[in-house]
This record gives C-alpha cells, sequence and structure tokens, in this order.
C-alpha cells in the first residue's frame, strides 16, 4: 500500500496502477464479509493476532478464509 502511494505520489502512475490491480484481490477479501472479521483473519494469518472473536462477531466461513489465504499469499 505505501508503495503505491509512494508512485502515485512520485507520479509514476503505471508503477501506482499496477500496484492497485495487485492488491485488488486482498482489498475484496477484506470487505467479503462483516467487518471487522476479515481484517482479524488477515491479522492472524500474518500471525499478528490470535484468530479469536466474540459474539456478536463470527469466524469467516472456510470458502473465504481460504480466498483470504490465497489473497494475501500473493502479495508476498
Amino acid at each position: 500500500m505505501a508503495a503505491m502511494v509512494d508512485a502515485f505520489a512520485a507520479g509514476d502512475l503505471k508503477k501506482a496502477r499496477a500496484l492497485h490491480y495487485k492488491m485488488t484481490p486482498l482489498i475484496d477479501s477484506l470487505f467479503v464479509e462483516t467487518n471487522p472479521t476479515p481484517v482479524k483473519a488477515a491479522l492472524a494469518m500474518m500471525k499478528k493476532i490470535s484468530y479469536e472473536v466474540r459474539l456478536p462477531l463470527y469466524k469467516l466461513s472456510d470458502a473465504n478464509y481460504e480466498n483470504s489465504r490465497r489473497s494475501s499469499a500473493v502479495m508476498v
């Protein structure tokens, strides 16, 4: 994200656009279910937090969790 903003600020729209399109699957996966659940799942995949949610929140569906995992793997 920072690289995209830096490229845009520097006037390198081609690079900023390419980075935007590379991140689109990840961004989409962060909004696939009610927030903040997808963000918590992504942070847990990065080993930043434990993947625990309290009611009324619930964990991502298995399909959406797998989609988020694949999307975040592309960014590495």
